[in-house]
């Protein structure tokens, strides 16, 4: 792990929070080198390294198998369980078939209930129907095939 870099041309010192804690001990290797730093660069900045948001946020936050199939579970009458084996039967085959099975049946779990975020209460009174998962699995394996792809290359 990165504890600490310099940039010559901005005089900037980026420190992590555990290099920090360490430079306040005088007698710390960390702290005498904050010195020389200090000393070689008078004008140096020192500067506290904070948490990089991810450059893709993700779009299913907090989307878990267990919330999906506790939404279906409630969703669905007592008698049917045709959401529950189409969830199951998604989830079984992306794990099988797919480099990251929760994508695809996250994917195919918003686009079967769009409104899920939104708007659950939505589907109490209307029930659709349960689309193609296919799709959502060949867009995958595609996707999959292209990044094994990329990185042989």
């Amino acid at each position: 792990m990165e504890r600490y870099k310099f940039d010559i041309t901005k005089q900037t010192l980026t420190i992590s929070a555990s290099f920090a804690e360490a430079m306040n001990d005088p007698t710390s290797k960390e702290y005498q080198l904050v010195r020389q730093f200090q000393h070689d660069f008078p004008s140096i900045v020192i500067v506290r390294k904070t948490h990089k948001s991810p450059a893709k946020p993700n779009k299913h936050n907090g989307l878990t198998y267990e919330r999906m199939e506790r939404f279906i579970l409630a969703l669905s009458p007592k008698d049917d369980t045709d959401y529950l084996e189409a969830f199951y039967t998604v989830r079984k085959m992306a794990e099988a078939m797919c480099a990251s099975p929760y994508a695809v049946v996250s994917e195919w779990f918003m686009k079967q209930f769009p409104m899920y975020r939104t708007n659950p209460l939505f589907y109490i009174d209307h029930q659709p129907d349960i689309i193609d998962f296919s799709a959502v699995l060949e867009k995958a394996k595609k996707t999959s095939f292209v990044e094994t792809a990329e990185e042989t290359a």
